[in-house]
């Protein structure tokens, strides 16, 4: 092939010394070429898993030019490899680690003793896309065991968050005095009610903070407050455990047209 920079040259050189099963053009001009690039006709070992692990099967077999039937069984069959969805979870910065663990320390001994869960009430919001609950990408990682992979997502990106209503700073307001206080007061809680709430821009006003201060005081977790609440937290709410998934899997059992319907 040096001599003659001609796969045809080559082939039927080779068909003259060993018979008619000799290699294609294309198998030869690749032989070459790997020879050249890496001193050897050795395939090199194919990590197209192990680099790229949330490839798919379609990806690997036009990597390894092999069909996709032949590519998933080599992957479930031979290397023993199952599909794993990676879950999509909020965005952490290195400093909002350990107060998370404090937090956590806080909490936990709270949630522990009963009389203080039947006084702790939670918040939270909710994300709604007309596109429903597949609006995130369908990623799959493939190991032999579950990895537990989680994809960091950024809060502020658009999107329209709503609880009860669109949330700002006048409404949230609105939203403690006509609803959640009177609500706590029917229970007779109003003086030993926890209240929680995230660091959202309308929850941290400071007609809101006055409010909850007058009607909690010292008795309502969020950031900066006398129980700190930490920041890019909300999978660490109760609600995010089952209500808010219950109430989207019964808003999303019929598709959604538009905004409006929405």
């Amino acid at each position: 092939m040096a001599k003659s920079d001609s796969a045809a040259v080559v082939q039927r050189k080779l068909r003259a010394e060993f018979g008619i099963n000799t290699p294609g053009l294309t198998c030869i001009k690749d032989t070459f070429e790997r020879f050249c690039e890496t001193g050897t006709v050795e395939d090199q070992e194919r990590d197209a898993l192990k680099d790229k692990p949330q490839s798919s099967v379609l990806f690997v077999a036009t990597d390894c030019s092999i069909t996709p039937t032949t590519t998933h069984r080599i992957m479930t069959e031979y290397l023993a490899l199952k599909p794993y969805k990676a879950q999509f979870v909020q965005q952490l910065y290195e400093e909002d680690l350990q107060d998370r663990v404090e937090m956590c320390k806080t909490l936990i001994p709270m949630l522990e003793d009963s009389h203080m869960q039947e006084n702790l009430f939670f918040s939270d919001e909710a994300t709604f896309y007309v596109g429903g609950l597949d609006s995130k990408p369908n990623i799959r990682y493939w190991f032999e065991t579950s990895p537990h992979v989680t994809i960091e997502t950024v809060m502020n990106s658009p999107k329209l968050n709503v609880w009860y209503d669109t949330v700002n700073g006048a409404n949230y307001l609105l939203i403690l005095e006509t609803f959640f206080i009177p609500e706590i007061r029917k229970l007779h809680k109003l003086r030993s009610a926890i209240f929680q709430q995230d660091g959202a821009s309308p929850h941290f006003s400071i007609d809101a903070r006055r409010y909850l201060d007058d009607h909690f005081p010292g008795r309502w977790i969020v950031r900066g407050g006398s129980i700190r609440w930490a920041l890019r937290s909300p999978d660490l709410t109760p609600l995010d455990f089952f209500l808010l998934g219950h109430i989207k899997n019964n808003i999303y059992n019929t598709p959604i047209k538009d905004i409006a319907e929405l």
